[in-house]
């Protein structure tokens, strides 16, 4: 009995003073931190598990349960044991703005993967660097430059989207011709996506597999070596994402491969791609990307960014033009008026001076939000104040665009399809709360080309085709998942020309 005593007495130590310790943290955590004077749920207090439960279990929930809670406790809410979120649309240029002092959050861009591309790198100095090198590719000259490939492959999604006589994915479709166009950007050869069947490239189809691995990833760090060891009958989705991401990433480091070596083997090419440009042997060593990995990180991260956004936006914004049919009419009949003879290329300068044509593609990009996490920030050693409030050192602090875009402050009947919004006199001011390539020193690199890709795809799809939505109807958009980027959950939408329906 003495030596079952005196095994046992220091294990029940141990417990002991393991419940002491969480009980004390629990303590410190709801009525002690810096942040217990901001209202918010105990749980979310307590434990970021709290999170974890919305984003992994419950599957992309949290922005809604941080909607509910906003219903419930206010303007601020804390959301994590040391992280507040806002929804006072002043908030925004506070957090985000040019001048903000506040750094990314590396527990939150972690989970992406590309620590060496421009969006992951969390020291500003570093971003700043990769940004000024990026930015020559991205610039509205080099979109000049791109214009008419970025032409063609309107041409050619219009060709086949007229050639089927069955219902299409436009959901694939649009995102079939954005990879093509970022593909061709930066190595100089598309993964011709546009000409798969069913616009089921293999590496479309593995981009959207992956994305709800990145919470996982973000909550669990260690799971993507465990996973290898686990049975595939347990978590078989997880072993699909870990595929697909696996298979996106063999894919991009052949393509990596392949433009290495034409660099080398033909310097002097006069239309050089950006990994072209990077792993030219006569060109000054890029201090921006010293090694082999952040150049990886950087195709990896513009690849995912590439293909979704616009694609969302040209989705969204489709079916809300289907749906009304003034909202169709008066945007094919300004078309029609601005280039009369649709077999003719038409330039991007002329779009981009149509009124309506602009209207639609401000509020496809409002309705469709663009990144719907809030982007966390840390606020520095000196404090910040943020709405009014203020906001003790190292708090994680953030707020999504779907609070900004959604406010009927701004954009009364914010559910509504408007694109006269964006036509009054006083819609110049609404501009800088069109927040769908976020704002600020950390502003999407891809902005102007994301601009291209819309009004090129928006006018050659309704100047050159009438047609109909299949089976699909707006609470289908009304219900969607956050992975970072909107996922719906109704089904995708289809259309088909309209004699065919």
């Amino acid at each position: 009995m003495h030596i079952l005593i005196t095994i046992d007495h220091p294990i029940d130590t141990a417990c002991a003073l393991v419940i002491i310790f969480w009980l004390a943290l629990v303590i410190q955590r709801l009525y002690f931190h810096p942040l217990s004077c901001f209202p918010g749920p105990p749980l979310a207090a307590i434990t970021g598990f709290y999170r974890t439960y919305f984003e992994v279990i419950k599957g992309g929930e949290f922005l809604r349960e941080i909607q509910n809670l906003h219903s419930l406790y206010g303007p601020v809410v804390r959301i994590g044991p040391n992280e507040l979120h806002f929804n006072d649309y002043s908030a925004h240029a506070e957090i985000y703005s040019v001048g903000s002092q506040l750094t990314k959050d590396p527990s939150f861009y972690r989970c992406f993967g590309v620590d060496g591309s421009a969006f992951g790198a969390v020291n500003p100095c570093v971003s700043k660097i990769r940004r000024a090198f990026m930015n020559n590719f991205f610039s509205r000259r080099a979109m000049l430059q791109l214009e008419d490939m970025i032409r063609q492959k309107a041409v050619h999604l219009v060709s086949r989207l007229s050639n089927s006589k069955q219902p299409n994915n436009m959901f694939l479709a649009f995102r079939s011709a954005t990879l093509d166009i970022i593909t061709v950007h930066m190595f100089g050869h598309c993964v011709d996506a546009l000409d798969h069947p069913d616009f089921c490239a293999p590496l479309l189809l593995d981009i959207q597999t992956a994305i709800p691995l990145l919470w996982t990833i973000k909550s669990f760090p260690w799971i993507a070596t465990l996973y290898l060891f686990l049975p595939k009958g347990v978590g078989l989705h997880l072993h699909e994402q870990f595929r697909a991401f696996l298979n996106v990433r063999q894919t991009l480091i052949r393509w990596l491969n392949r433009s290495q070596s034409e660099a080398e083997a033909h310097p002097f090419l006069h239309d050089q791609s950006i990994c072209h440009q990077i792993f030219n042997p006569f060109n000054k060593p890029c201090h921006a990307y010293p090694s082999m990995q952040p150049v990886f990180d950087e195709i990896l991260s513009l690849i995912q960014a590439g293909s979704d956004t616009v694609g969302n936006t040209c989705t969204v914004g489709t079916f809300h033009v289907l749906n009304n049919d003034a909202v169709r009419l008066a945007l094919v009949e300004e078309l029609k008026a601005n280039w009369p003879n649709d077999e003719d290329p038409i330039d991007l300068s002329v779009l981009q001076d149509l009124p309506y044509l602009t209207a639609v593609v401000k509020e496809s990009l409002r309705l469709s939000h663009g990144f719907v996490s809030p982007l966390p920030r840390i606020v520095g050693p000196m404090g910040a104040y943020i709405a009014g409030h203020y906001i003790p050192p190292k708090t994680t602090v953030g707020i999504s665009v779907t609070f900004v875009h959604l406010n009927p402050i701004l954009f009364p009947n914010p559910t509504q399809f408007m694109p006269e919004r964006w036509l009054q006199p006083s819609s110049t001011s609404l501009n800088k709360y069109l927040l769908s390539f976020s704002s600020g020193p950390r502003m999407c690199l891809g902005i102007s080309m994301a601009w291209a890709e819309l009004y090129m795809f928006f006018a050659y799809i309704f100047r050159k085709m009438d047609m109909r939505i299949v089976e699909f109807d707006i609470s289908d958009f009304n219900d969607f998942k956050d992975y970072f980027v909107p996922i719906y959950g109704g089904g995708q939408l289809h259309v088909i020309r309209a004699e065919y329906a």
